[in-house]
């Protein structure tokens, strides 16, 4: 559907940063949802090439698949949309019910098991906390994360819920990756919590894949990505082997995305 489905642009997404639009993609009587980023409505960045973005999100549901983490939305690169090429993103319809995977708490309540990832003030000065829970899906993003090179995993581009309209099985999505695949290390996320945690037997296999120069994943990615940023991927992945263990923060830089929430 999203790779050859009939395309209705509904409008804009308001409070995105760059061009972002709600579209209807038909095939035959079926009709989804799905979120259109046009390649023309990207706002230029200093440190990613412009005109990339698009580009980007396809990539990161390429590895996802790869990495078999599941937890990127189906994502294609199409060029005969609306408003011209740009990305095409299954929309997930989000769960009012499900509960929420990162958290804002006074120090003594942070729920049993959640990891503090830092500490900040209100603005009455109280001091908080912000935590993520333990659940194995957010260790598979953090995981995906690390390698996708993900320089802004905060937490409302972690959405539970489901491509159906009222989703009945709501689980936990990672969308907005298009600040993905740097050649420089850019990690930025608040699922820090799983940090130093020793990489699954499923994980290790994952990764290898992701290493090797002659894998399908090298080439599904070559399309869509600039040939250092694919050899970044798997010295990334390569660096992950012989840690053994998912990265810590780095010390060098500020590992938080902004804003964090």
């Amino acid at each position: 559907m999203l790779a050859r489905g009939e395309l209705t642009d509904l409008g804009r997404i308001p409070g995105a940063s760059n061009d972002t639009r709600l579209v209807l993609a038909a095939l035959g009587p079926t009709v989804r949802r799905a979120v259109y980023k046009p390649i023309a409505g990207e706002r230029p960045l200093h440190d990613f090439p412009a005109g990339s973005l698009a580009g980007r999100e396809a990539a990161a549901a390429v590895l996802d698949a790869q990495l078999g983490t599941d937890v990127v939305p189906p994502t294609v690169l199409r060029a005969d949309a609306p408003l011209g090429p740009g990305s095409l993103q299954a929309y997930v319809e989000p769960d009012p019910d499900a509960a929420e995977p990162v958290g804002v708490f006074a120090p003594a309540e942070v729920p049993a098991g959640w990891a503090p990832v830092f500490a900040a003030q209100t603005e009455d000065g109280a001091e908080v906390l912000v935590a993520h829970a333990p659940w194995e899906r957010l260790r598979a993003l953090a995981f995906f994360d690390a390698l996708a090179n993900n320089a802004d995993r905060k937490a409302s581009h972690i959405v539970a819920g489901d491509f159906a309209f009222s989703p009945a099985q709501p689980r936990l999505w990672a969308i907005d990756n298009g600040l993905c695949f740097h050649a420089e290390d850019k990690v930025r996320t608040v699922l820090w919590g799983f940090a130093g945690a020793p990489l699954s037997a499923a994980e290790t296999a994952a990764t290898q894949r992701a290493a090797d120069p002659d894998g399908a994943a090298a080439r599904e990615l070559a399309g869509l990505l600039a040939a250092p940023e694919i050899a970044a991927l798997q010295a990334r992945a390569r660096a992950l082997l012989a840690a053994g263990a998912l990265p810590e923060p780095p010390a060098h830089r500020y590992p938080i995305p902004w804003p964090p929430l």
